[in-house]
């Protein structure tokens, strides 16, 4: 399967981009317009880079854009993921909480920068506080947290399931939902433990953590989305 991060034809545009994140980030935020501009928020990098080449043919990334192609934190976190790659940083998108933005459902990425996972957000400069959705769900099990602040615990889980998705480079978007997603929070509340433990270990660096929840990704087909 393509990553929804492949540029397709439009590599050549991520050559040549800053080094520097916060660059990066100002560089995505001229081409991602907000949600609300003209344009459809799309699944994939290539469809992203397919709609800006044809609104400013040849321009590159970091020339301003005055008609900047629509899309959302998931779209804006494709692009920062791939520049990043392109320039052979480790780095996966995470779906978490924006305490900055209301503590709305958020995407941002999370990059190694040679010692540590780090957390940029593309769409908000020098954003900091992001919360994780298994830190909040292991808080919210623990009775340290007050899991309506989110929009309860079913939200919390779903939220910890998303990110377990972006974790293994599926693209999810906010909106999807599948297995035991949904209003209701009765079943397998075991289970999400485990996959907020390991994903909460493996943005301290736990390197048997990361290969865990690759494995679980890789064998628990009723819990990753249906099409990854």
């Amino acid at each position: 399967m393509i990553s929804a991060t492949d540029p397709g034809r439009h590599a050549a545009l991520l050559a040549d981009l800053p080094d520097d994140v916060a660059a990066l980030g100002a560089v995505v935020r001229n081409v991602v317009g907000g949600a609300g501009t003209p344009g459809a928020d799309v699944p994939r990098l290539a469809d992203l880079l397919d709609a800006d080449q044809e609104r400013h043919p040849g321009l590159p990334l970091t020339a301003p854009r005055p008609s900047p192609v629509g899309g959302t934190c998931r779209t804006a976190a494709l692009l920062l993921l791939a520049a990043l790659r392109q320039q052979g940083v480790r780095a996966r998108s995470r779906v978490g909480f924006a305490p900055y933005l209301g503590d709305a459902a958020h995407v941002v990425v999370s990059y190694h920068d040679g010692d540590r996972w780090l957390v940029a957000d593309p769409r908000v400069a020098g954003a900091t506080g992001f919360v994780f959705p298994g830190d909040a769900w292991l808080a919210w099990r623990s009775g340290t947290l007050d899991a309506t602040r989110f929009g309860g615990g079913a939200a919390l889980r779903d939220a910890v399931l998303r990110d377990w998705a972006h974790a293994n480079d599926a693209a999810v978007r906010l909106a999807d939902a599948w297995g035991p997603m949904g209003p209701d929070l009765v079943d397998d509340l075991d289970v999400i433990d485990d996959l907020a433990a390991l994903l909460t270990a493996t943005f301290r660096g736990d390197a048997v953590a990361e290969r865990e929840l690759a494995e679980r990704y890789e064998t628990d087909h009723r819990l990753r989305p249906p099409a990854a």
